[in-house]
């Protein structure tokens, strides 16, 4: 583990407590030990990669948004099946405890009505202890293809004992998509979804991908009892929907407090959502049913076509 003025150094430049700091750098530490052990990303360029997909907040602070986007306290994995993955990231712990000074353990997990995995990890060090929360989701394929992921670069990484993992895991424009139907979905819940959109709002890409995509996810997502509509999804984008404490130390100040800027950007940039094309609105409304899956298929094909800017 790095030393303990290191950390002190990165949370004071990043504005956050040496603990989210500490977490941070260890969920670095993490995905090198899931690297190493062939679950997630690829252990050479040429190698195929891990069954395990990286995504969620994690994947968007280290893959996307680098340090202007806000901390992240678990650690979200894709699997297309059931495969006894939870089982292997144990013995991956259990191989290599300590992992450069860290020692894991996972004292308690559950599975959720969809029978994705959700284990709590402990860690400590000689300077720090914690927890965080790795989930693994057991679904259908991505819409899109999954891409390689390069970590963007953090002032710690010189002071780690090893190379940067090379990872593996959603397109972010999936993530994208996935952001909106957890908005959608959590609806009351954590405002930190609807945080991580206005992050997406503040960059270029393409609006008629993301709408594609987001269409074509809310079709597959039958764990949701609110069906996605556009209109009512950005309606619903206001300030006392969701639970601005839980950013609390995991961004700057500044935009911790400003809830109604947050949203009416995320409004405002979103707004393309509602101009679903004739096909998109069959999707929309096949939600429930699920009989238009020829539609599905081509619609799902075109958007691999979709040009995008090189600035995502």
């Amino acid at each position: 583990m790095i030393p303990i003025a290191v950390v002190r150094q990165y949370a004071a430049g990043q504005q956050v407590g040496a603990d989210v700091a500490d977490q941070e750098i260890v969920l670095y530490y993490v995905l090198r030990l899931l690297n190493e052990a062939s679950l997630v990303g690829r252990s050479a360029p040429e190698s195929a990669p891990g069954p395990l997909l990286f995504k969620g907040g994690t994947a968007l602070r280290k893959c996307v948004f680098g340090q202007t986007g806000r901390f992240s306290q678990d650690i979200d994995l894709d699997a297309a099946h059931r495969n006894g993955y939870e089982a292997q990231i144990e013995s991956a712990f259990a191989a290599r405890n300590p992992f450069h000074g860290i020692r894991f353990s996972i004292p308690t997990f559950r599975y959720s009505e969809e029978s994705n995995f959700s284990g709590r990890v402990t860690y400590e060090h000689d300077h720090g202890a914690g927890a965080f929360e790795l989930q693994i989701s057991y679904r259908l394929d991505p819409i899109l293809d999954p891409v390689d992921l390069k970590l963007v670069d953090q002032s710690y990484f010189r002071h780690v004992e090893f190379d940067a993992p090379l990872l593996y895991g959603l397109d972010p424009y999936e993530m994208i998509g996935e952001k909106i139907m957890a908005c959608n979905r959590r609806r009351g819940g954590s405002a930190k979804d609807v945080y991580d959109l206005y992050l997406w709002s503040q960059r270029p890409f393409e609006e008629g991908l993301v709408r594609r995509v987001a269409v074509l996810k809310a079709w597959t997502d039958q764990r949701s009892a609110r069906r996605f509509d556009p209109e009512n999804f950005l309606a619903g984008v206001a300030v006392q929907n969701y639970r601005w404490e839980d950013l609390r130390g995991l961004v700057p100040r500044r935009l911790e407090s400003n809830a109604h800027a947050i949203c009416t950007a995320v409004t405002s940039r979103f707004a393309f959502l509602t101009n679903c094309d004739e096909q998109e609105r069959s999707i929309l409304k096949d939600q429930s049913s699920h009989r238009e899956r020829e539609l599905f298929t081509r619609l799902r094909e075109s958007a691999k076509g979709f040009g995008r800017p090189s600035t995502l």
